[in-house]
């Protein structure tokens, strides 16, 4: 069963944003006396394709260009809000991509495509299970494999693997889909090499800025990333950028997809002075809120210019949406709502610099626990569980970390419904 392409169009480009698994016949019984067989030619799962012509692909409407691998000329189809590129590999199924002129949330993109292919008759999707995580051309990229069986005559079932990528690119997002029995590394390597070249005409790659990758596990497995930029503004001020994007096993209703953005801008003291939040389920938006400083208190009559302000008067103004419901209100923070570097630079100096037990209490926001009041975060060093050993604590929630010597958590983890969820840092490097 190789016809689940088309679906993809459903699922993402028409709607918005490791070989395949086959049960093997029973081995024929040992016969001491009998000859050794030859070794068995390599099946159709195993099979691999050597490098292809270049093939240069431009979109009709000129909104990108890219290179990519293939024994012709790709097709593509225009569709609203992005281009799909039917590639010929010289197989019997072509890979299909969506390249989007809009940011997707790349765990519910992947989570739609395999929600699509279980909805096609006689189709069960067994598993969703991401395999890779890496960095190409400044963009976080997803391999993920789709395990499905299909009904057939009779009794008789046939499984198939879908091979899907995802890079959450903020200019040219791309989604790619290959539906036929091996081909896994081709697959890679090709989609990978799309996602490398592709890029708007006639306007040169933005620098790349500060990143980090995070590569996040469920009890030891692949489950997605967490990705941050920071790029430098005008006064000195900062724009950071976290994504995170997951994909979870479910009971009931099967695997579930969490996608969720903050951006965050600070001026040139390091202070917080916006921070967006943005969290999605499923593909559908659960979140929407944005934090901004208010300008502080006019000093009263006769104070001295220049005066700080008294304690308790730094105020922030949210609003957005929490499900159906309406946030717009104030709220102040004695601490002032940390930010990443805040985090940082209290581990370093506060924690790790200190001798024995050592607690630090930060306020931070987090809308989906109390979009109208800072939430209390204990970071506590934990010597006996090594030397740069903390735990971070926000009310009854407890999560382990280890930090860099510059302060930064380099390794967490927590307990989720799921399972005990674990995120590292990674390598950025991009490949050669």
């Amino acid at each position: 069963m190789r016809r689940l392409i088309p679906l993809l169009c459903l699922a993402t480009a028409c709607a918005g944003p490791s070989v395949t698994t086959v049960r093997p016949e029973p081995p024929a019984p040992e016969t001491p006396t009998a000859p050794e067989p030859p070794p068995a030619p390599p099946g159709p799962f195993a099979r691999e394709l050597a490098p292809l012509p270049k093939q240069r692909v431009r979109s009709t409407e000129g909104l990108f260009t890219a290179e990519v691998e293939a024994v012709a000329a790709p097709r593509l189809t225009r569709h609203e809000g992005s281009t799909r590129l039917e590639i010929p590999l010289g197989t019997e199924a072509p890979l299909s991509c969506f390249v989007y002129e809009r940011p997707i949330d790349a765990a519910g993109a992947v989570l739609a495509v395999a929600k699509a292919a279980q909805g096609h008759p006689g189709v069960t999707v067994r598993s969703l299970a991401p395999t890779d995580v890496s960095v190409v051309a400044g963009a976080p990229v997803m391999f993920v494999d789709v395990d499905y069986e299909v009904a057939a005559s009779g009794d008789s079932v046939s499984a198939g693997r879908l091979k899907l990528m995802v890079s959450a690119s903020p200019e040219l997002p791309l989604l790619c889909a290959h539906d036929e029995p091996g081909y896994a590394r081709t697959f890679h390597r090709v989609t990978t090499g799309l996602a490398s070249s592709l890029q708007v005409p006639g306007r040169a790659r933005t620098p790349a800025p500060q990143e980090a990758l995070r590569v996040l596990k469920l009890d030891g497995r692949l489950a997605g990333f967490d990705w941050r930029t920071e790029r430098s503004l005008d006064g000195g001020a900062r724009r950071s950028e976290v994504t995170t994007s997951l994909l979870l096993p479910g009971a009931a209703h099967g695997p579930r997809a969490e996608d969720r953005t903050v951006t965050t801008v600070t001026d040139g003291t390091g202070q917080l002075q916006e921070q967006r939040h943005a969290h999605a389920e499923n593909g559908q938006l659960t979140l929407q809120v944005t934090l901004r400083r208010e300008p502080p208190p006019k000093a009263a009559p006769g104070a001295k210019a220049g005066a700080p302000a008294p304690p308790g008067t730094t105020t922030y103004r949210a609003e957005g949406r929490l499900g159906s419901r309406r946030v717009k209100g104030t709220f102040t923070s004695k601490r002032g709502i940390a930010t990443e570097e805040t985090l940082r630079a209290a581990v370093r100096d506060e924690l790790l610099a200190k001798k024995g037990t050592a607690e630090v209490v930060l306020d931070v926001y987090r809308p989906e626990q109390e979009s109208l009041a800072p939430v209390e975060l204990v970071l506590r060093r934990t010597p006996s569980a090594g030397p740069s050993a903390l735990t971070l604590t926000v009310g009854a929630t407890t999560e382990e970390a280890r930090a860099s010597p510059n302060g930064a958590l380099e390794w967490t983890s927590r307990a989720l419904p799921e399972g005990q969820l674990t995120s590292e840092l990674a390598d950025t490097e991009p490949p050669s």
